[in-house]
């Protein structure tokens, strides 16, 4: 049994309540309207008292002082020698929930919850498990009557049975002090006197402190003493009690720190984006597309990059190092032979068995990239044409992943070309490429990028340029780079052929493969001493990463203003439920909830609206991404990674949080008494 449960079931007491020389002024512009003046009144348990007199005299003030749901302008208030007009505002919220019962003239039930689930808010409030205060609210509602009514709402209820379930709701803690404001006000007769027999059992039988307002003189008889209240003063008292100043300080009051449970909570703002179902579905849908804006966007970056590291990962590994001839060229220098800008370290057959030497290389070779022009049947293309590593070295090397078909066989004229080219080349359609396979085609050679030194200065020679007619044996997966590769025989084929006459066989530049990807960095600082360049695979993905995630930054700050417009539009929705909820925030404060507690309630129910917009939005961009690949025929186009999908998702509930912050603010600082008035 939850501990909770025994500290509600104890023998009921009542409270002393000692009021000094207490006054209330409201302020109407800049007049002061006085509503108490210097009231000095004790009242006793296991007495039902009667503060009697006309509208406006200031019973209902008196009461709600009493209660603690508002503070005097003046003077003092003890319950039990705690000065409740001392306590802080959520202590004072924490005092009314543990120690007052109040019963309204208007019920102030809540209209979404039935019978139970109000009668049970005060338990609620404790932290008390749901089951529990269950139970203890069925049973509080068999005690007057209304067991077989605990699933009906209010709208179901007569005004007799709607008040005795606010009765139940002012025992459910089995406070000592039961403060009734006109509780027969809009009853008839019957109903009437069963209520105030419900009162005088409470004060006669259980011992509590039973204070009733009311206009009606007609309750004179029923009640052991009668105050006569008029223009703010105590006009007559027919058993006064002594008023007795508690000397010292204040007994301390130390409110119970456990407030509702987070899953009631959880329970109360979904119940409550139930009932709103249109307005959280629209509000839902700012987050979703806000979201659903920057989730594609910022993919779109990723899909781009992802694409990039991809390409420079099938033409290089991880344990590649990119050898240039010059120390001021990159691995993709379209610098010519000739230029004297820089100083020029030739890459010859001696240079790579010199790399082949350094401890801890497993393999090099030299490379050389042409600009090529391809035809068959009528249609042409100019692409980069590039050698395959040794035969010996594919085990090693970083080879291109086939689509469909096999690597080139050295010593044959055969060649991988990449989808978009064979389809453009054959005339395909995507999907169709392995029709293009032991197929022909022409290349002619029409520059050398990146010259080696001692090739011809004005270009290809004669017999590197006569066209040669290769047969297509594979298609690579390549959706980024265009190229046509051939084998390494063929590359240094044409070398040979370009070269100077009696200059070495050089080359554009190199690959040197290291045992181990750690090595890496040692094997680059030694080949650079040498005078050549050096670019790793992981410094080219790195400077990628970099550059790209300044373009995912700059998209996903685009995305982000999407969302913020989104929030803006949860805080004006949030505001409009604060104003249309006065009523709601009031009985909850009434019956015992802290600031923090509507503060809580309202930012769970935005964290609500905007998750569901959040997991909306992803949904959205999932499928904006599936369909922007289906239509464009680019696959990963739209990179979404499970971590932006959640990020996605973090971004809509911390947007709705913040947009709900001072709507749930304004919510939580609205007194008991102002909230209520707004019915």
């Amino acid at each position: 049994m939850d501990a909770d449960a025994g500290a509600m079931v104890t023998a009921p007491h009542g409270l002393t309540l000692v009021l000094d020389q207490v006054s209330k002024r409201y302020h109407r512009g800049q007049e002061a309207v006085p509503a108490l003046e210097d009231v000095s009144l004790a009242l006793l348990p296991g007495a039902l008292t009667l503060i009697l007199g006309p509208s406006g005299g200031g019973k209902s003030t008196l009461l709600q002082l009493l209660g603690g749901m508002d503070r005097p302008s003046s003077g003092r208030i003890w319950a039990n020698g705690t000065e409740i007009t001392a306590l802080a505002p959520d202590q004072l919220s924490a005092w009314r929930r543990d120690t007052v019962g109040f019963v309204f003239q208007s019920f102030h039930l809540l209209p979404h919850h039935d019978a139970a689930e109000n009668a049970a808010l005060p338990l609620l409030l404790r932290g008390q498990r749901r089951a529990l205060r269950r139970q203890r609210a069925v049973d509080l509602l068999d005690r007057v009557g209304l067991g077989d009514r605990a699933r009906h709402r209010p709208s179901q209820l007569s005004g007799g049975q709607a008040q005795r379930v606010a009765i139940s709701r002012a025992l459910a803690n089995d406070p000592p002090l039961i403060l009734a404001d006109e509780p027969t006000g809009n009853l008839d007769t019957d109903s009437g006197r069963a209520i105030l027999d419900q009162l005088q059992r409470l004060a006669h039988e259980d011992g509590r402190t039973v204070v009733l307002v009311s206009h009606n003189p007609e309750f004179i008889a029923l009640a052991d003493r009668v105050i006569h209240l008029r223009d703010g003063r105590i006009q007559d008292d027919s058993r006064p009690a002594p008023v007795t100043v508690p000397a010292g300080a204040a007994s301390p009051f130390l409110p119970r720190r456990r407030g509702p449970r987070p899953a009631a909570l959880v329970r109360e703002a979904a119940a409550s984006v139930r009932r709103r179902a249109w307005r959280s579905a629209l509000t839902a849908l700012g987050v979703a597309i806000g979201v659903a804006a920057m989730v594609l966007l910022i993919s779109i970056g990723q899909g781009l990059e992802h694409r990039v590291v991809n390409a420079t990962l099938q033409q290089a590994s991880l344990n590649s190092l990119i050898v240039s001839p010059s120390p001021s060229s990159g691995a993709f220098s379209l610098t010519h032979v000739g230029s004297t800008s820089t100083k020029i370290h030739p890459i010859t057959e001696a240079t790579l068995r010199r790399f082949l030497h350094l401890p801890g290389v497993v393999g090099a070779y030299g490379t050389a990239q042409f600009l090529g022009q391809l035809t068959r049947g009528g249609r042409s293309l100019s692409l980069l044409v590039q050698g395959l590593p040794p035969k010996a070295l594919w085990h090693r090397a970083q080879m291109p992943k086939l689509a469909v078909g096999h690597l080139p066989t050295p010593g044959h004229a055969q060649a991988v070309l990449d989808r978009a080219s064979v389809d453009a080349l054959f005339g395909l359609k995507p999907g169709q490429e392995r029709r293009a396979l032991g197929k022909t085609f022409t290349v002619r050679l029409s520059s050398e990028l990146g010259g080696a030194a001692g090739s011809s200065v004005t270009g290809i020679r004669a017999a590197a340029e006569k066209p040669v007619t290769l047969t297509l044996v594979g298609v690579s997966q390549s959706a980024f780079t265009s190229e046509l590769q051939v084998t390494a025989g063929r590359i240094t084929g044409w070398l040979r052929a370009n070269r100077a006459r009696n200059a070495p066989l050089t080359y554009g530049g190199a690959i040197v493969l290291a045992a181990r990807v750690p090595l890496v960095k040692g094997l680059a600082a030694k080949i650079r001493h040498e005078g050549f360049g050096v670019t790793t695979t992981a410094s080219i993905i790195q400077s990628i990463q970099s550059a790209f995630g300044v373009l995912e930054t700059g998209l996903g700050v685009l995305g982000g203003i999407a969302l913020v417009q989104s929030g803006l539009m949860i805080g004006v929705v949030m505001g409009m439920a604060v104003l249309e909820r006065r009523r709601e925030i009031g009985v909850w404060r009434a019956v015992g909830a802290r600031r923090r507690d509507i503060f809580l309630l309202f930012l769970v129910e935005a964290l609500a609206i905007g998750v569901i917009g959040g997991a909306a939005g992803d949904l959205v961009a999932v499928g904006f991404g599936n369909l922007g690949a289906l239509l464009f025929h680019v696959a990963g186009l739209f990179y979404m990674p499970p971590i932006l999908l959640l990020l996605g998702l973090a971004f809509g509930g911390t947007m709705a949080v913040l947009a709900g912050l001072i709507p749930a603010s304004q919510g939580a600082r609205l007194s008991p008494v102002e909230a209520l008035r707004a019915e």
